[in-house]
């Protein structure tokens, strides 16, 4: 018995020797393999650092080569060649610039370095103002941009700025990316959250690749045949500020058959926020970038090819221009792109320049919209019939371009000047500041109901657009135009312009005051003093008279 058993020993030695051999091997090509793959992101994260500080020192730089380029071109005696390749220039300098931001906002997120700024909103005022570009840029492909927003959106709490960036990466990819069909954008909200989908038509993503579309640099193959320039930056952005504002992303592609990305946020609410984490870790040592001003959205309808070409190229350095050909759409192009300014030949196939005003001037959507037109018609009938048609100038060919540049500048700035004098102090505004009476009728209605409301607190854009008898698209479109407001922020302006007066008055105490124009929470109504007027409440209210 003894003798079997220390023949099982010696037996089983060998395969136990072996056993732990192969264990061991097996630790120590984990252990290689790990600490290669330690050493391989400690290397990627050393690149990506190296790339950041340079993106620091590359700011500065650029900065520089921008503003002497934007200085030239204003100068008038540059050729036309001259012109196009200083806006060559200009278009890549401002693609530098756009990267090394993507640089430096992902190492900002990476270092928790970002701080949450919650600011209430009203969905379909940001929706609108932020797809404006977007669409000019939609119709320059060919696309469709379709906006959708569920009904009776309540007002929700988020960065603007995060959300800015987060939407202008997917609504720019999905427009890049596709050269037929359309993009719609369907916001909705259930519960306790609120979605923001993008869809597009385009190129998709091939299935073996979407595993790797959020890391860095990553760029699929079918786009790195297109002749798109990217840098496989903006996802991986993309995705971290959408974890940032507390949400998440996913998305669904077929190649050749377009993309769908869904984020799908929390809904914030003032009574939430204190619960809210906010990230608010360290505050970044650079100075804040203000935003870009946005171009103005100009409407050329010109149907001579050459001077139609001559114009958009000319005129596409200050804004952006859509062009148009026929008379016959463009009433409902106006409709869709609600542009800054007009610009119209009077003899145009389909439907006179002269008609297109008077049809555009006599509908309250679209009176506000300022109207030049061009002729080579120089009798005094055809310009008394053109300005009576509601035309801002009527300028006869052949005309100098600086001098329809003049003039367009000058009408805009008119119109700056308008919306500024909209919440002065000023006497009320006389009907001959407007050129369409319709605009002054419009304005007063509007502060007559939010005046008529003051103290109702529960008051919402969608019963201030049903008492004004026009859709909330309408009504922002029209408000944005003559007072560079939103409807929420319209009406926010009023009443602290009639919070200001009853503070003067002293007769209320700042509680009282705030609940009088609609304020349930007198701290936020402080809080939203302060940023209109630059001081507190008290400090109104303590004013010696």
């Amino acid at each position: 018995m003894t003798s079997k058993i220390c023949l099982y020993m010696v037996l089983s030695f060998p395969t136990i020797s072996i056993l732990y051999i192969i264990i061991a091997v097996v630790l120590f090509v984990l252990i290689v393999l790990y600490t290669r793959h330690r050493i391989a992101v400690h290397d990627l994260k050393m690149k990506i650092r190296f790339f950041i500080h340079m993106a620091h020192d590359i700011r500065t730089p650029v900065s520089l080569i921008k503003a002497p380029l934007s200085e030239i071109e204003t100068q008038e005696n540059l050729s036309e060649n001259g012109k196009r390749l200083l806006s060559l220039a200009l278009k890549n300098a401002d693609k530098l610039s756009i990267l090394v931001s993507q640089l430096l906002d992902i190492q900002k997120v990476d270092a928790h370095a970002e701080k949450l700024v919650m600011t209430k909103q009203d969905i379909y005022s940001y929706m609108q103002e932020k797809t404006i570009v977007f669409r000019v840029a939609a119709l320059h492909k060919g696309l469709g941009l379709q906006l959708e927003i569920s009904p009776d959106f309540p007002e929700i709490w988020f960065d603007k700025d995060k959300m800015d960036r987060i939407m202008d990466n997917l609504l720019s990819n999905a427009i890049k990316y596709t050269e037929k069909g359309n993009v719609s954008i369907i916001v909705a909200y259930s519960g306790s959250q609120w979605t923001v989908t993008i869809k597009d038509s385009g190129i998709g993503i091939p299935a073996h690749e979407q595993k790797y579309l959020f890391k860095q640099f990553y760029r699929a193959g079918n786009i790195l045949k297109s002749n798109e320039s990217g840098s496989g930056l903006g996802l991986l952005l993309t995705k971290k500020l959408v974890k940032l504002l507390g949400g998440h992303i996913t998305f669904s592609s077929v190649e050749n058959a377009g993309t769908s990305f869904t984020l799908t946020f929390p809904l914030e609410k003032s009574g939430s926020l204190p619960h809210r984490k906010t990230f608010d870790v360290q505050t970044s040592q650079e100075e804040p970038q203000l935003p870009s001003p946005r171009k103005a959205v100009l409407l050329l309808v010109e149907d001579h090819d050459d001077m139609r070409e001559y114009l958009t190229e000319s005129l596409s350095q200050a804004y952006h221009v859509v062009s148009a050909a026929d008379g016959t759409k463009v009433v409902g192009l106006t409709k869709e792109i609600n542009p800054d300014i007009i610009i119209a030949d009077v003899l145009l196939p389909g439907l006179r320049g002269d008609e297109i005003c008077r049809l555009l001037k006599s509908s309250i959507e679209t009176s506000h919209i300022p109207f030049i037109l061009l002729s080579a018609l120089s009798d005094k009938e055809h310009i008394i019939m053109g300005l009576e048609a509601g035309a801002n100038d009527y300028i006869i060919k052949p005309f100098d371009f600086n001098v329809l540049n003049a003039r367009i500048r000058n009408i805009l700035q008119r119109r700056e000047q308008l919306r500024e004098m909209v919440f002065s102090s000023e006497p009320e505004l006389e009907g001959n500041n407007y050129v369409n009476q319709l605009d002054k009728a419009f304005l007063d209605k509007a502060m007559q109901i939010v005046e008529r409301e003051l103290d109702n607190s529960d008051f919402s854009i969608n019963e201030f657009c049903r008492n004004l008898a026009m859709s909330r698209t309408s009504v922002y479109n029209k408000l944005k135009a003559l007072t560079n407001q939103a409807p929420n922020d319209f009406i926010r302006i009023i009443r602290l312009n009639k919070a200001k007066e009853l503070l003067l008055s002293k007769k209320y105490t700042i509680a009282e005051v705030a609940y009088m124009v609609g304020f349930s929470d007198p701290k936020y109504f402080s809080v939203s003093f302060k940023k209109q007027f630059g001081c507190n409440p008290k400090d109104v209210k303590n004013i010696q008279t």
